[in-house]
């Protein structure tokens, strides 16, 4: 089974919101990973907040035009993806910094991200994550490989 067209588009999507201090991430790329409008929750709340891409765009533009996110890391740090014809579903474990030079108390989480294939693409057409709490931490195994 060959996940690499899927390793890059998830690489693509992390490398796209990530930005330092004085540049802005690439949010026209990150829409175009997505099928049509896409769905992304982010379940680590106590209530699910739901986006479709141009939301979730959105929300990140209105966040970094307010001064509220300056800076945002966020990479991918183990992954496992199922194929079966035109459909996947990857486990994505990553964690992230709103600053890059603190990597040491970056705070992981895990994505679960289903990808459909259009025509000779892979795109996402939805994911859900929840980022590590007192009551869920990411699975010793998953963090590991």
């Amino acid at each position: 089974m060959n996940t690499r067209a899927i390793d890059y588009v998830t690489e693509d999507f992390y490398e796209c919101l990530s930005f330092m201090d004085g540049e802005l991430p690439d949010l026209e790329t990150v829409r175009d990973l997505f099928y049509e409008d896409g769905l992304l929750v982010n379940n680590s709340f106590t209530q699910p907040v739901k986006f479709s891409a141009d939301e979730f765009v959105a929300d990140l533009e209105e966040q970094i035009e307010n001064g509220e996110l300056t800076q945002f890391m966020q990479r991918e740090l183990y992954s496992h993806t199922e194929i079966f014809g035109r459909v996947a579903q990857r486990i994505s474990v990553y964690e992230y910094s709103f600053a890059y030079h603190d990597i040491e108390n970056a705070i992981k989480g895990v994505n679960y991200i289903q990808f459909v294939q259009d025509n000779d693409n892979w795109l996402i057409s939805s994911m859900a994550w929840n980022d590590e709490s007192e009551n869920f931490k990411v699975p010793s195994e998953l963090v590991s490989g």
